[in-house]
């Protein structure tokens, strides 16, 4: 079964390869799209592809990210789901710990995540309904910790445990929130250069994540996803 939609929805790190994929499944799926991210000349190229808003934003700011969903309101009558893909990835040992290196993921990963989720949470509630997405990390799936990576993992599981806050405190107001989990690597330029010597088949595809986020934010209040661990074979 196709799946449709006519939802408003925002797609942050919008100029990335990962958020290009869900972009396109959604945009297929008949969904009004505003994609946003701090690299205006890669999110108006995307977007005039997908006949989407484009909007250049700092959302570690909470006036940034007010603003911008204040735009999208303006300019699209509505929001409907948030779909967060802004992240960052570092290596580093926990006695590698720096003030700089916890700023970075901690920012990038959650700062951003939550001034969004609270900028537009205001009116799904007024509206009875919205969908929430953030993406987590596979080494806070499986609960083996992330060896080397530390912050990192720590700012993941925040995101998990923020999600799903989010939910407890929001379901009954038909606000839902689902947590990706990639269960690996995600095939975009950057991972195959910087694995040159990995089989790229083994990579996750960008896609089946947009589909599955498109099927879990077209669910009812009776069949919600929460929890999207998604790998390859």
């Amino acid at each position: 079964m196709e799946l449709r939609t006519d939802s408003v929805t925002i797609i942050t790190g919008g100029g990335g390869a990962i958020a290009g994929a869900i972009a396109e499944v959604f945009a297929a799926a008949g969904a009004r799209l505003a994609l946003v991210d701090v690299d205006e000349a890669a999110v108006r190229e995307r977007a005039a592809t997908l006949d989407a808003l484009a909007l250049a934003a700092d959302l570690g700011s909470m006036t940034a990210a007010a603003e911008m969903v204040a735009v999208v309101h303006r300019k699209l009558g509505r929001v409907d789901a948030l779909i967060h893909t802004a992240g960052a990835f570092a290596m580093a040992p926990a006695h590698a710990y720096s003030d700089e290196l916890f700023d970075r993921m901690l920012t990038v990963n959650l700062r951003t995540l939550c001034a969004t989720t609270c900028a537009v949470l205001p009116g799904f509630v007024e509206q009875g309904r919205g969908f929430v997405a953030g993406f987590s990390s596979g080494v806070v799936w499986d609960g083996r910790g992330g060896e080397g990576m530390s912050v990192y993992a720590a700012a993941k599981a925040a995101v998990a445990s923020f999600l799903r806050s989010v939910e407890a405190e929001y379901r009954s107001r038909g606000v839902t929130a689902a947590v990706v989990y990639p269960l690996g690597a995600v095939d975009t330029p950057a991972n195959r250069r910087a694995m040159p010597d990995a089989d790229p088949a083994g990579f996750i595809d960008p896609a089946e994540i947009g589909q599955a986020l498109l099927f879990a934010a077209t669910r009812g209040p009776r069949g919600r996803l929460a929890e999207l661990a998604i790998g390859a074979a």
